[in-house]
């Protein structure tokens, strides 16, 4: 039954609408964080973490009122202070009474213990709960966004947005959020103990309040609207650098390092600038909130003895009770100032999120709107189709289309590169919407279907197969429908078992060590491309889909490869309604339909014999594409297959098989990921460091001495109250005024001194922050091939690391680290203090009370800082399995895995949430035991104070000197701890950063080969008894290769997947160096030259065609040192065939190329990428598979291109498509490792051997 709706769904129009929505985006993505983007985070809170907040809530208050009780017990014992001062109080009872008053704090102790303890547990708790259901529904709306939403935005930022804004919203809403709760209660409960001892007082020091709150209110917002600016430039700069490091063959290559690295530090300069535009916000924030405060305090002394002399107070009790209530307050400030930066990070990171989150999705895979026919024959007629990508509306793509495609029968689609084969494979996937016409799957309108029941119908396999880490029975099971995954795991190890045998990949899979358990790696590059390819085909047909869209299946393959995947092919066809889009003819051969697709429209069709009969432009494709007349027939030959090499591509498949325990000792370092220095280390090397910033240290260095001065002063002020109170009012008066007067000056002296802290710890934190970025980036991009090899260093990984550690470095080294040197000078100066006042009670508060308060935190820290690096691996390994969705995002669209990515990603967070609450069970503990100690130190310090004081050792003065010193420090040391949080996350960053220095690559340019390079303009190669193995791996992948080529000649490599060619190449570029024997060119062994100047000899074209975001101009000229001339780009663009279409573009040569090159086709990509490597003017021009990408047309144009290329210099080609290297002066033939034949096309094909085995599998028909 059609439901009502269904035909609604998704119309042409709501697909123009959906494009300018994705338009405004753009602008909405301009959006700083808002107060209310910071409020939505709490949507994503579960019912536990709610209750979890609102406990954490309750207790934050009650812990934050401690404090402010402490003032009373204070203000009391003060007062029998006082009394026996007088002598109204004898010794006995004066204990006895001080005794109470040390109980009272015992109970505080106890009290903030376990308050703290449970409201930062549970809000750390709820915190990571939180940011796992956001981090889940940020995943869940990308997934369900449409894929041209993913043209226009790069894909490979998803790594930066899941991880740092994620921790930054962590951030924002864990301790940091109680602490604030726990200040703020502290703030007012200071206050309402102070107007319930003496309102009219505390409402005359009240009027401090509007002032803060108007400063707050005015900075916050702006602050937070240009940190949003700031993230959106880091965001983009970590695009940059998810590019460079997931290509960092082609990066080296081209030595395109700088370059890279000079596109990065661009953004990194443009953040820097608006960075700095906080700097008078930090400024006249920090330093108005402490004017105000001891403003107060001044404004308290000075009316409170007024208010004493005139006896509205009757004793010093209410007076210190309501100015230690300002002083809490004043605490409190201090502690909440460097706060608003976190949650203003928060709301940013929630902004970016949101905005993404935001975006209107018109076609969403995980509806349920929509047919859902019970059955499908797979019929499709596409009727009068036109299509434009909404990235390039004006240039019409599909232009009326008009095709039948039969059910159970095969059809293929032939053409030149960008004439809309793929793009048909993209409308019938509903990856896009068409403009007009129509696509019918038996007479229904696909726009009418569930999305999710259209695709699950359909099998696709692509040129690029696309695994994902996992085994291989989970990247085969990936391709299940709903019902298959509620089978039993046998049932489903049957299933998987089936297809791999359909597709011919049971075989080898068996012989894997691990068989179907055995993990693949990241981008499956344990497995050789014919493995992959099949097992992707194993995929495909696992649900037994009606609808097979090959496309392009083969053309990457060698030809032994090949063959056995298109048997796989030709057996899952069968009766199924297969549409295959070719470049390689031969494997369309026996289609029951090819159809000829030319400018947009079907321009011939027919089958192959009648298309040939009518000499049209199927039979001059034939015509360009056959070899050599055999009379042997493709079927008789397809079966030959290197049967070593198979075995040795499966030794070498296992990750397991191939790790070895043993490792090369320069390479050893490379797995560390730290160097273990401690706080004082990392603080002093990163410190001698900032040379140019010596003047800002100095001038933060006089800010911190006065607000570090700010302590031992107000004690030996309010050691002078206490006398003044019992002096008479004539007297007492002028000294009231003068000391009031005194705190004012400090309350002036905190206007300067916090001025300068604001301003320059941003300065500092700015220039930190962009050094440390742009050399970490630098740093990772010199590294050799192998560290990019190790586990942990996947692309996604070292993003992450990228962009959170140089931010946790600049809390340490800006803000964080000038008030911690500012509670450093109060603690140290405070201690001297009450040790010079009396030594006795000195000793005992000083060093009876702060090493335990300060080892306590000394472990919080070594705890935190274990959680910490376990977080960071965790988060990583979430990083990757998001940003590969992501980045595969076609593939998971086709196979409908939303759902399955969607649950690997929530279990994998669940298991972060749990680990991380394990461990913060204990952690925390030593952090509340940490801020709760105060409070036995001043219970220690009455209790010996009182004694020392009733024996006649010390006066009053003394007492009060020593034990409000011994206070402030307590407070001070307790309030350094709080940032322990960030010290731990920014020594783990320290200690990457400096780690990363001592990774040393192998293939560096050095004083020692800085000027060394080739000197002839066409040396002979040479290849001496060369051996080699990969890194860590067991097996040698080339065996004692000698070879030599002669200057200008046009060698070309063939022989099976896994043989060793493209090794060869990788060692020519020297991504590595033999394991043994080397590599001689133009007379020196190439490990002599210095790797730029030698590269600068070399261009590579990939079989993966590499285009960064930026224009085709930028693009052509990556690999060219200084300014390439508008004719220099020209010449290389028209010797590679891209200058007709690079013409026919709106913007030419400006044309943005987008993520990936996504903008154009794989034709297309591949032409702008040999135009790269001939702008260069190589001496060796090294081609891995450099034509397989494009349509026989194009192959054409660009070999004789190529053709003309190579003379005057050496050319290798690692070649599949043997047609392409027919005229090569050698040909090396590959088998397990060696070289078996040598010789010219007609040379091997006389001895009748390995190659003419492949010319055979290769040929169309005898009779062309």
């Amino acid at each position: 039954m059609v439901e009502k709706h269904a035909g609604t769904q998704h119309e042409p129009d709501q697909y123009a609408d959906a494009v300018a929505k994705l338009e405004e985006s753009e602008v909405t993505a301009d959006r700083p964080g808002a107060f209310k983007d910071f409020v939505r985070i709490f949507d994503y809170a579960d019912k536990l973490s709610w209750v979890l907040n609102v406990l954490s809530l309750v207790t934050s208050i009650a812990a934050g009122v401690v404090l402010p009780l402490m003032t009373i017990i204070f203000g009391n014992a003060v007062g029998e202070f006082n009394k026996f001062s007088a002598g109204d109080t004898d010794a006995a009872t004066f204990q006895h009474l001080i005794l109470d008053y040390v109980l009272w704090y015992i109970y505080l102790f106890v009290a903030k213990l376990v308050l703290s303890y449970i409201s930062t547990l549970s809000i750390c708790i709820a915190a990571i709960r939180t940011t796992r259901s956001l981090r889940q529904a940020f995943l869940d709306s990308l997934l369900r966004k449409e894929i041209w939403h993913f043209d226009s935005k790069d894909p490979s930022s998803v790594a930066v947005l899941v991880t740092t804004n994620g921790a930054r919203i962590n951030k924002g809403i864990a301790d940091k959020f109680a602490f604030l709760i726990q200040y703020v209660a502290m703030f007012f409960a200071a206050f309402v103990v102070a107007l319930v001892r003496q309102w009219k007082l505390t409402l005359i020091t009240m009027s401090i309040i509007p002032g803060i709150m108007v400063i707050i209110s005015i900075c916050v917002p702006i602050e937070a609207a240009i940190e949003s600016r700031v993230m959106r430039m880091y965001s983009q700069g970590g695009s940059i650098a998810q590019e460079a490091i997931s290509t960092i063959k082609n990066i080296h290559a081209f030595w395109a390092q700088g370059k890279m690295v000079e596109k990065y530090d661009n953004l990194l300069q443009q953040a820097h600038t608006e960075g700095e535009k906080k700097s008078i916000l930090y400024g006249i924030l920090f330093s108005t909130e402490y004017f105000f405060v001891f403003s107060g305090v001044a404004l308290s002394f000075w009316k409170g003895y007024r208010m004493f002399a005139n006896g509205e107070i009757d004793g010093i009790g209410p007076v210190f009770t309501v100015v230690f209530s300002a002083l809490i307050a004043a605490s409190t400030i201090t502690a909440i100032a460097p706060q608003f930066q976190t949650f203003a990070n928060a709301a940013a990171a929630a902004s970016e999120i949101f905005t993404l989150m935001d975006e209107t999705s018109k076609l969403d895979p995980l509806s349920e709107d929509g047919l859902k026919p019970s059955t499908c024959d797979g019929e499709i007629e596409i009727k009068d189709l036109s299509f434009s990508y909404p990235s390039r509306r004006s240039i019409k793509v599909l232009k009326g289309l008009n095709l039948k495609i039969p059910a159970g029968k095969t059809t293929a689609l032939v053409g030149a590169s960008g004439c809309g084969k793929s793009t048909l494979v993209g409308l019938l996937e509903r990856w896009y919407e068409r403009e007009s016409g129509a696509i019918e799957l038996d007479g229904v309108d696909i726009t009418r279907c569930n999305t999710k029941w259209l695709r699950s119908q359909i099998g696709l396999v692509q040129q690029e197969p696309v695994l994902f880490q996992g085994t291989v029975f989970q990247n085969v099971a990936n391709g299940f429908t709903d019902s298959q995954k509620r089978l039993s795991d046998k049932e489903q190890l049957i299933l998987v078992q089936q297809a791999c045998e359909t597709s011919y990949a049971h075989d080898f899979v068996s012989e894997l060590p691990n068989g179907y358990d055995t993990e693949v790696g990241e981008a499956a590059g344990l497995l050789s491309g014919g493995q992959r390819q099949r097992i992707a085909i194993a995929r495909s047909i696992v649900s037994n889909p009606r609808i097979l869209l090959l496309d392009e299946a083969t053309s990457a393959l060698d030809p032994n490869a090949e063959g056995m995947v298109q048997r796989a092919l030709d057996q899952v066809s069968v009766n199924r309604t297969t549409l295959v889009i070719a470049h390689k003819l031969a494997t369309v051969r026996n289609a029951d339909n090819i159809a000829v697709i030319s400018d947009g429209k079907v321009v011939e069709q027919g089958t192959h014999f009648n298309l040939l009969q009518s000499e049209g432009h199927y039979a001059k494709l034939v015509a360009a594409q056959n070899i050599e007349e055999q009379s042997d027939k493709y079927d008789q030959v397809s079966d030959v297959m290197d049967g070593d090499a198979e075995k040795d591509l499966i030794r070498h498949a296992s990750l397991y098989k191939t790790a070895t325990g043993e490792f090369d000792p320069s390479a050893a370092n490379i797995k560390t990921g730290t160097l273990g220095y401690s706080l004082i280390r990392c603080i002093f090397l990163m410190f001698l460091e900032q040379k140019s910033l010596y003047t800002y240290f100095l001038i933060s260095t006089i800010g911190c001495l006065i607000a570090g001065a700010t302590f031992p002063a107000q004690a030996l002020i309010f050691s002078r109250i206490f006398e003044v109170f019992t002096l008479p009012p004539d007297q007492g008066q002028p000294k009231a005024d003068f000391y009031a007067l005194m705190f004012f000056v400090i309350a002036l002296g905190n206007l300067v001194a916090y001025m300068i802290i604001g301003i320059t710890c941003n300065i500092i934190g700015q220039e930190v922050t962009h050094r440390y970025r742009k050399e970490l980036f630098t740093n990772m991009l010199r590294q050799d091939m192998d560290f990019f090899n190790l586990p942990g260093n996947t692309s996604g990984a070292l993003t992450s690391r990228l962009s959170s550690m140089p931010t946790q470095l600049q809390d340490l080294i800006s803000a964080n680290i000038l008030l911690i040197f500012v509670i450093f000078i109060s603690v140290t100066s405070t201690s001297v203090l009450a040790l010079a006042y009396g030594w006795k009670l000195g000793l005992v508060v000083v060093f009876g009370g702060l090493p335990p308060l300060i080892l306590s935190g000394y472990i919080r820290i070594r705890l935190e800082t274990t959680l910490e690096a376990k977080n960071s691996e965790r988060f990583a390994e979430g990083a990757n399995l998001a940003n590969e969705a992501v980045m595969a995002i076609k593939t998971v669209a086709s196979l409908t895995l939303e759902s399955t990515v969607l649950q690997r990603y929530q279990n994998l967070m669940s298991g972060i949430v749990r680990n991380s609450i394990q461990s913060l069970l204990w952690t925390i503990f030593w952090y509340a035991l940490s801020q709760s100690l105060e409070f036995l130190v001043m219970a220690l310090g009455f209790w010996y104070g009182s004694k020392l004081l009733s024996e006649g050792e010390y006066t009053s003065s003394q007492f009060y000197i020593i034990f409000l010193g011994t206070l402030f420090a307590g407070q001070s040391a307790a309030m350094f701890f709080s940032y322990s949080t960030s010290i731990t996350q920014a020594v783990e960053a320290a200690n990457y950063i400096l780690w990363l220095r001592t990774c040393k690559p192998v293939m560096q340019e050095n004083d020692e080969n800085r000027s060394k390079g080739p000197v002839t303009d066409g040396g002979e190669i040479a290849l001496a008894s060369m051996s080699f193995k990969y890194p860590r791996r067991e097996n040698r992948v080339l065996r004692d290769i000698s070879m030599r080529i002669e200057p200008d000649q046009f060698v070309a490599f063939v022989g099976p997947s896994g043989c060793g060619k493209s090794t060869i190449v990788s060692l020519l570029e020297r991504f590595y160096d033999p394991t043994s024997g080397q590599i001689i060119y133009a007379g020196n062994s190439i490990s002599s030259y210095s790797p730029r100047l030698y590269r600068q000899n070399i261009s590579l074209v990939q079989q993966e065609p590499t285009l960064y975001s930026g224009s085709i101009r930028e693009n052509v000229t990556l690999g060219v040192e200084g300014e390439a001339t508008e004719e220099q780009i020209l010449d290389a663009c028209k010797q590679a065939n891209a200058l007709e279409f690079i013409d026919s573009l709106p913007e030419g040569l400006s044309t943005a190329c987008g993520n990936r090159g996504l903008q154009f086709s794989g034709g297309q990509k591949q032409r702008i990428a040999i135009a790269r490597a001939l702008i260069r003017k190589p001496r060796l021009l090294l081609l891995d598979e450099a034509t397989s990408a494009l349509d026989t047309q194009s192959e054409r144009i660009v070999q004789s291109a190529l053709d003309k290329a190579k003379e005057g210099r050496t050319t290798i080609a690692v070649a599949h498509r043997l047609s392409t290297i027919v005229h090569a002066d050698v040909i090396f033939v590959f088998g397990d490792g060696r070289v078996v034949e040598q010789g010219t096309h007609h040379e091997l094909l006389t001895k009748k051997g390995r190659y003419y085995d492949m010319v055979l599998a290769q040929s169309l028909n005898k009779d062309v």
